[in-house]
């Protein structure tokens, strides 16, 4: 007979920081994160292990910036309620994952408006489910099989590409070129480097005036 044995080992809050600085240092580990669009990889981790030594303080706040780098995995429908201007809205969000697309149904009658997001950032990226399946390319059929949707027809699809700063990172930065994923794209020129940094930060204050 095979017996399993599991041991647990539970850390304090500042053993868990020190323990994660340290992993974030090693050589082996930023390396293996250099591949990262290879597996399943929190698109905000370099972000938050980068500022580790704020985050781990104990009078951590977080910032503006930190907030919108948050991810959290949706699974289910969430409903929201809330109004504009005496106008009232009611909002489902659902997760997109494949095995999550089979509730969409449920939130399609009677709405006036589909806000369709997909992550521009992902275009170096493989989805959960397949990996070799783009992300990004997934995103857009999805996008386009809903918008060619005989029985959607009346209602308004509005598209977000949005994580458009962490694109201009990654384009910059040189190491997933856009054409080896997107080869429409082969003789794609991009804009001054300060011009994509103003926009970057002029788009985060907007979005948190």
């Amino acid at each position: 007979m095979c017996q399993r044995c599991c041991v647990v080992i539970i850390l304090s809050y500042s053993e868990f920081f020190e323990h994660a600085k340290h992993l974030w240092d090693d050589e082996g580990v930023k390396a293996c994160f250099e591949r990262s669009n290879e597996y399943q990889l929190i698109d905000c981790a370099q972000y938050f292990l980068d500022r580790i030594e704020s985050v781990r303080q104990s009078d951590y706040t977080p910032t503006d910036q930190d907030l919108l780098r948050c991810r959290v995995l949706t699974s289910g429908i969430f409903e929201t309620r809330f109004q504009v201007d005496k106008v009232n809205f009611h909002m489902f969000d659902v997760g997109g994952q494949r095995d999550e697309r089979r509730k969409w149904i449920q939130c399609f009658n009677d709405v006036t408006a589909i806000i369709f997001v997909a992550a521009s950032s992902s275009y170096n990226m493989v989805i959960r489910e397949d990996n070799s399946t783009n992300r990004l390319r997934e995103s857009l059929d999805l996008f386009r099989s809903i918008w060619t949707n005989r029985f959607l027809r009346t209602i308004s699809v509005i598209l977000f590409l949005n994580k458009q700063d962490m694109l201009a990172e990654k384009i910059l930065a040189g190491k997933s070129k856009l054409e080896d994923y997107f080869p429409e794209y082969a003789r794609y020129t991009l804009p001054p480097e300060g011009l994509i940094a103003a926009e970057t930060i002029n788009n985060v204050n907007n979005v948190t005036a």
